[in-house]
């Protein structure tokens, strides 16, 4: 692959070591104490403590201060002698490893591994989630191992739709298993709904070593991916495990019927023109949800005599120099959008609904200082713990702010104190970054919790906002001229480009094929077109061999969107194996264990900030009822599907 991930500057192989270009295959002391220089001091003080098993390490004077925010932390808090203290232990650990040594402590226990993120983070870890994060260390500290491609001649046992995040982790795991499957999708390379959005600016707002697959680690260039960045990871992971050689590209599912006489998946395939149909036994979706764009049906749209477009479908080579463009949402897209054209722009207003939270992240689009690299390539016990770090910080730590506290004084601002507490410190940070243009300060701060909607991370959206050519007008459009947009007052505002950044049907999940299941209900019958229930996010009830990769309820509320489908992924391939070993023919979840699921799912999310009254956002259908995101912490979804087995499930054997 000459063209691929070495040719941009990544090394083009899993990162267990680097690679000759990179670096010694034994770094020096001279290159250790280079690169440590510039490591995260917390998660070298957990390296040295499972190389060493010395206490002291996890005690003061070494104890990290609490994180703060989103930031690493990078210094710990720590006083410079102190901190020059533990990088000369870290050069010696990192020796000591690379002569062959072994950990003292190999994998932590779950107590071991409480009490040291406790000291990582620098604040109280509760018990329960030890046993999940050292699973997650223990499987992210393994070497890279290659996959075998033990049922190439094996009859077709499962079909994947989508080779986006969910298809490549859904492959590789059917590789481990030995479970022979083809990928059918109807793009011209990976990457889902990466390929489906090349606006200007268009890039991931989750860490990439925590946007990751825990079998591909990579040597990213930056501590946010851009989306060509993702573009060449996803075609690296394809190549490397090898599922490359099952998809089938421009290749579409148009429909998919279940036969209960044969135990068997029908499948409308189409591609080049012509159409066959494909049987097979499993049939797992990884065809994502947001891919459907939503434009709003206003009056004159058709009329608009310039240039309009959803902004997943942004022209290639569009040209805005000297142009009035209009741009209508203030989501995520429309965040990472705006600060990318303003410059090019003639004119620039940006239409806003409602505004939303936006967290400061000091690295956001910085490079990855290239010792930093280094050592994350060279020392998988080093990324891995800054995995966990990453994934701690970007999680169920936040995940505690989003509970409605009943006894809170103030629910008409914030749903508990530490909600409050974030109100304050994002509400400081945008009244910093505006200074006096108390304009826009009305306009820009919300007024419901935070966290009621997408937290964004600012890219430069408030310094966009501020330039001479931008303008944010506070309300929404409600119709379109030959030549612009009105809006609900009655303002009217000239434009040559309109960009509809209006976000995606998010609550019509599977919505890019026709689903029957038993007795010909129709999967969005079942769902009663935008009221999706599954068990898990996974099965339901009528749909036999029917498994579900970022499925209803199953999108993480703060955390790692990879690792939710990862083990959404896992459950999976445990239940196969069950059915294998159980010799059943297919399986559908019990009635009974999916109603009291759902009972469960919508008690808790009713104790969460998007229950909050008044709050619209598209994590909910028509009905206020949340269907996008879990509502479950991390650990109690991880706990959920680890408990969860063939027992739950109505299996019909094979008659042979």
């Amino acid at each position: 692959m000459e063209s691929g991930p070495a040719a941009a500057g990544y090394t083009s192989r899993p990162q267990d070591e680097p690679s000759s270009a990179s670096a010694p295959s034994r770094p020096s002391r001279e290159d250790l104490t280079k690169w440590v220089r510039s490591a995260n001091i917390p998660c070298l003080l957990m390296v040295i403590y499972q190389a060493t098993g010395d206490r002291r390490w996890l005690q003061d004077p070494y104890r990290p201060t609490k994180t703060r925010g989103l930031t690493d932390n990078d210094d710990g808090g720590l006083s410079t002698q102190i901190q020059e203290e533990i990088r000369a232990a870290a050069v010696h650990t990192f020796l000591s490893l690379g002569a062959g040594n072994p950990l003292k402590i190999a994998q932590p226990s779950p107590a071991e591994m409480t009490e040291m993120l406790s000291v990582c983070v620098g604040e109280p870890v509760a018990p329960e989630h030890g046993l999940m994060l050292a699973h997650e260390l223990a499987v992210r500290s393994q070497p890279s191992s290659a996959i075998s491609a033990r049922h190439s001649d094996r009859q077709l046992q499962a079909v994947v739709v989508g080779a986006g995040v969910a298809g490549i982790i859904a492959a590789e795991q059917l590789e481990r298993a030995g479970i022979s499957y083809l990928i059918f999708d109807p793009h011209a390379a990976p990457g889902g709904n990466w390929r489906d959005n090349p606006y200007p600016g268009a890039g991931v707002d989750t860490p990439s070593h925590l946007y990751s697959f825990s079998f591909a680690p990579y040597d990213w260039a930056q501590h946010f991916a851009t989306r060509a960045q993702l573009q060449e990871y996803f075609s690296y992971v394809a190549q490397s495990i090898g599922i490359s050689r099952r998809i089938r590209f421009g290749t579409t599912v148009e429909s998919a019927r279940f036969d209960v006489g044969s135990g068997l998946w029908h499948l409308s395939v189409h591609a080049d023109g012509t159409t066959e149909e494909v049987r097979v036994p499993v049939l797992i979706s990884a065809a994502g949800v947001l891919n459907r764009p939503k434009i709003p049906d206003l009056p004159g749209r058709e009329s608009f005599r310039g240039l309009q477009f959803h902004s997943s479908c942004w022209p290639a080579d569009l040209d805005l120099h000297e142009r009035n463009v209009a741009v209508v949402g203030t989501g995520a897209s429309s965040m990472q959008i705006v600060p990318a054209i303003a410059a090019q722009v003639k004119e620039l207003r940006v239409f806003q609904r409602t505004p939303a939270w936006v967290a400061p992240f000091e690295k956001f689009h910085r490079p990855i200082n290239a010792d930093h690299r280094q050592l994350l390539i060279t020392y998988r016990n080093y990324r891995s713990w800054y995995w966990v770090k990453l994934y701690w910080q970007f999680g169920d730590k936040i995940l505690d702010a989003l509970r409605i506290d009943p006894d809170w004084p103030h629910p008409e601002r914030a749903v508990n104190a530490q909600n409050d507490a974030y109100r304050r410190y994002f509400s400081r940070y945008i009244r910093e970054e505006l200074g006096n243009r108390e304009d826009l300060l009305a306009k820009v701060v919300p007024d419901y919790p935070p966290f009621g909607k997408r937290i964004l991370l600012d890219n430069g959206w408030y310094r966009a906002l501020m330039r001479q050519n931008v303008s944010l007008v506070n309300e929404a459009v409600s119709q379109v001229t030959e030549d612009g947009l009105v809006t609900q007052s009655g303002q009217a505002f000239r434009s040559d480009v309109i960009v509809w950044a209006t976000g995606f049907e998010a609550t019509r999940f599977v919505a890019s094929m026709e689903v029957e299941g038993r007795d010909g209900l129709t999967l969005r019958d079942a769902w009663n077109d935008d009221d999706p229930r599954a068990y898990l996010g996974v099965t339901v009830p009528g749909f036999p061999n029917l498994f579900l990769l970022g499925g209803p309820n199953s999108f993480p509320g703060s955390g790692s969107y990879m690792h939710s489908i990862e083990v959404q992924m896992r459950y999976v391939s445990k239940l196969l194996k069950e059915m294998q070993q159980a010799r059943a023919r297919f399986v559908e979840p019990r009635l009974d264990v999916f109603e009291r699921f759902n009972r469960q799912l919508d008690a808790v999310s009713m104790k969460t900030v998007w229950a909050h009254p008044g709050l619209k956002t598209y994590y909910c259908n028509q009905y206020g009822r949340l269907v996008f995101l879990s509502p479950f912490r991390n650990i109690d979804y991880w706990d959920l599907t680890a408990n969860s087995g063939l027992q739950d499930y109505v299996v019909t054997p094979d008659p042979g």
